[in-house]
């Protein structure tokens, strides 16, 4: 059997949500700074090779462990969208898989990893700087580390400190390996987090319809400070966190107020949709073509969420 390479970090279940109904099997991709409205199926979109291979202890790439782990998971939280779509009670069970579903949309998506990784990279570049910019500290930094590893530097200690100080010379590029398994590594605790939140089910208008994107799961506090030194994180008490379902139903998430069932108005719709392209990296994926929504899209060219480096 051929080992599963085409990885899909938008599951395939859910982007079927998000359809044409009268283009079968087909749903519309819209792309930042892009012309054209594409026309393609689910299996075809939100797909990378390899997205979430690794080395294994063997050093052999492993493409099939997260890839199934993942597909075992969508099966359980596909049975619970059925539910929410009838607009039935959650038991725990159900609460605990969809809430895993939400930690998993958060963080499986390119957004998150390649936030994972400039940070990564940045943290790397500033601890460099810091180090070089000491001519007598670096200088007993490199001869440690030669007496250590046995390995030379191959240059002048002067000469690689210099060039270490010119950081338009050089790039650091993290290990794709290190953001996957960030990406992994907090699931049961987000998982907590979701769970403990209130959980409204938003249905859409008849005027309106839902759409989702490449990084679906927004959060944002409406009362924070925009010029606070301090970010906005799923701890904010008064947060507020989004996610499309299908193109007639959508998650809004907080600590406070009821959980249920709902129907949206207009503006609600309108809201959602305008975090959710918001928080788009590059793509987004809807139900119709629309030339006015296609404006909206290339406003937002570069709105996705990024982390930020402070204090180093």
């Amino acid at each position: 059997m051929a080992k599963k390479k085409r990885h899909h970090y938008i599951p395939k279940f859910y982007l079927e949500g998000f359809v044409d109904s009268r283009n079968k099997p087909y749903l519309w991709v819209y792309e930042k700074g892009g012309n054209s409205i594409v026309k393609a199926s689910a299996k075809d979109i939100a797909v990378e090779k390899h997205y979430f291979s690794f080395l294994d202890a063997q050093g052999e790439r492993d493409s099939e462990t997260l890839e199934n782990a993942l597909a075992e998971i969508e099966g359980k939280v596909s049975s619970v969208f059925k539910k929410i779509f009838n607009e039935e009670l959650l038991s725990e069970e159900d609460r605990a898989i969809f809430a895993s579903f939400l930690a998993l949309m958060m963080t499986r998506v390119p957004n998150f990893r390649n936030n994972i990784a400039t940070t990564l990279e940045s943290i790397i570049k500033r601890i460099n700087l810091m180090i070089a910019s000491h001519k007598k500290g670096f200088a007993g930094s490199i001869r440690r580390f030669e007496q250590n590893t046995g390995t030379q530097i191959g240059m002048p200690v002067e000469e690689l400190r210099q060039f270490i100080l010119d950081d338009s010379k050089y790039e650091i590029k993290a290990n794709p390996q290190f953001s996957l398994g960030m990406a992994f590594s907090n699931l049961d605790r987000l998982t907590r987090v979701f769970f403990d939140m209130k959980w409204t089910f938003i249905k859409a208008t008849g005027d309106y319809k839902f759409l989702s994107g490449d990084n679906p799961l927004y959060y944002c506090d409406p009362t924070h400070d925009p010029h606070s030194f301090y970010g906005v994180g799923l701890a904010n008490k008064n947060v507020e966190v989004t996610l499309p379902l299908s193109s007639e139903v959508a998650l809004f998430s907080s600590r406070q107020g009821h959980s249920g069932y709902a129907q949206g108005k207009n503006a609600y719709v309108k809201d959602i949709n305008k975090r959710t392209i918001l928080a788009a990296s590059r793509f987004v994926f809807v139900s119709e073509k629309s030339d006015t929504i296609n404006k909206l899209v290339q406003k937002c060219i570069g709105s996705a969420p990024r982390m930020r480096v402070d204090g180093i």
